[in-house]
């Protein structure tokens, strides 16, 4: 994961995974997971993150790698 020292920064920032599918936007972030809702809610571990550009959180974990992690 790229260094995010502040976490909170990726709230209402969309979230793409790593075969380029759009999430949603992030809705709640804590130390060790992060929180994303869209057509789906996603709860899945930070460490899933790779990259944030500053507008965008990109993730190393395909959609279908994620299908465990829907909570709704």
């Amino acid at each position: 994961m790229s260094s995010i020292h502040d976490l909170d920064r990726l709230v209402r920032n969309g979230v793409r995974t790593k075969d380029g599918s759009d999430l949603g936007n992030v809705i709640a972030v804590d130390n060790t997971h992060i929180t994303v809702q869209g057509k789906r809610i996603f709860k899945f571990p930070t460490q899933f993150i790779d990259l944030y550009n500053g507008s965008e959180v990109f993730l190393n974990i395909s959609t279908d790698e994620l299908s465990k992690y829907k909570i709704y």
